[in-house]
């Protein structure tokens, strides 16, 4: 992929990142130095309380608010690290477009776990990354991964297998954590007060991603994504026998505007992933490979 030019706009992804850190200072010179801690849980934080209220935007807001340094720094790592990985899957527009989605699947969820609890608490990020981390799984599952643990010994493994240990540790923290809560009973194991429920809200939206595309989810402002079905093979066969006399040619006559629209498919690329690109794009681009570097 080109060079990015000097000047060009900041990644989505980095935007959405810097509104998370700059969410966590307010936090913190608010809450902490203004003793504004109970305007912040009232109208940023997520509760069944406050979304009882009207206070809607509390299901994506409690997002900018954090347990702690380590809270905001491990989701903070987590969604990048990820978020990198999967840039050249989804793009950087639609990879933000994601973790909003996540969020807001999280604090749902949640809400609907803890009806019988108004005054229950939700912020972090956490169901963002969770669900990236289920997605990257889902589209790497065999791709190996070295990792240091405690930041000494290595330790290689394949991504699937995070994937069951994640799915484990969270649904057993909503089925022995969360679930008694409901019925006023004892948590089976006490794992602590985590929103495991917001975590399987944006694991939710990972896997919805990578099962159906975008096409699951109902919300108009985010991009579909077509799902290919592969024709029968004699259609196949009959439609490439009748365009075998009219095979796919680039314009060589005017190299500059080949340049144009190659640059204009890598921005498609860089925004969308590759697989957005059509039929036709991709065409143009091993064609034209060749030919701009003579």
């Amino acid at each position: 992929m080109r060079a990015e030019p000097a000047g060009k706009a900041v990644p989505y992804l980095y935007w959405f990142l810097g509104v998370l850190a700059g969410g966590f200072v307010l936090q913190h010179l608010l809450g902490v130095w203004f003793g504004m801690g109970p305007l912040l849980t009232g109208w940023v934080a997520l509760s069944v309380g406050n979304v009882l209220s009207f206070k809607v935007w509390t299901l994506a807001s409690y997002a900018l608010l954090h347990g702690g340094f380590w809270h905001i720094l491990g989701n903070g790592l987590g969604i990048f690290f990820l978020g990198r990985a999967l840039l050249p899957d989804v793009g950087h527009k639609r990879l933000t477009q994601l973790c909003v989605a996540m969020i807001v699947a999280g604090g749902v969820l949640w809400a609907l776990v803890h009806l019988t609890s108004p005054a229950s608490l939700l912020i972090g990020a956490s169901a963002a990354s969770f669900g990236l981390l289920i997605l990257f799984c889902l589209m790497h599952p065999n791709q190996p991964i070295t990792l240091l643990l405690f930041f000494i010994l290595p330790v290689t493994f394949q991504p699937k297998w995070l994937l069951w240990i994640a799915v484990g540790i969270n649904g057993g923290g909503f089925l022995f954590y969360e679930i008694p809560q409901l019925f006023g009973l004892a948590p089976i194991l006490d794992m602590g007060p985590v929103g495991w429920s917001a975590h399987l809200g944006g694991m939710l939206v990972g896997w919805l991603y990578f099962r159906y595309g975008l096409n699951a989810l109902s919300a108009p402002w985010m991009p579909r994504r077509k799902i290919s079905i592969e024709p029968p093979a004699w259609v196949r066969k009959k439609k490439a026998a009748a365009g075998s006399h009219r095979p796919f040619k680039l314009n060589l006559s005017n190299r500059a505007a080949l340049r144009k629209e190659v640059d204009r498919i890598l921005d498609k690329i860089n925004h969308e992933g590759f697989a957005s690109l059509t039929a036709e794009e991709r065409e143009i681009l091993d064609q034209a490979k060749d030919l701009l570097s003579k």
